[in-house]
């Protein structure tokens, strides 16, 4: 996820990037206090959707349950500490994941045959 968020940072493309995490600084609860930009976007590093990211990381970032009973991005933007905060689904659920599989896989299989 650091290697990742350095890609980001040296793109240019946003006013910050940052790292953070549920249970070891800097801490995800701690969101408004790490950046002071208005718009705070979220994107949990995880190959799919699950406790974490459908409720852990929410809470932590003070996302209230939804009618549905989850806490997630159907409400965005989420109007939280006097900014507006948008939380995305998981990087592995996005539909190119499985290419990057299939890349790696193919990666893998020549550098075993020396290709």
């Amino acid at each position: 996820a650091k290697r990742e968020a350095e890609r980001l940072r040296a793109r240019g493309e946003f006013a910050e990037v940052l790292n953070a995490y549920m249970e070891e600084p800097p801490l995800i609860a701690d969101w408004d206090k790490l950046t002071g930009v208005p718009n705070v976007i979220v994107v949990p590093f995880f190959i799919s959707d699950g406790l974490h990211s459908f409720e852990d990381i929410p809470r932590l970032l003070g996302i209230p349950f939804s009618l549905g009973g989850s806490r997630s991005g159907n409400g965005n933007p989420h109007h939280l500490r006097g900014r507006h905060l948008f939380y995305a689904n998981a990087i592995g659920t996005d539909v190119r994941f499985a290419d990057v599989i299939v890349e790696q896989a193919l990666n893998a299989s020549s550098i075993a045959h020396g290709s």
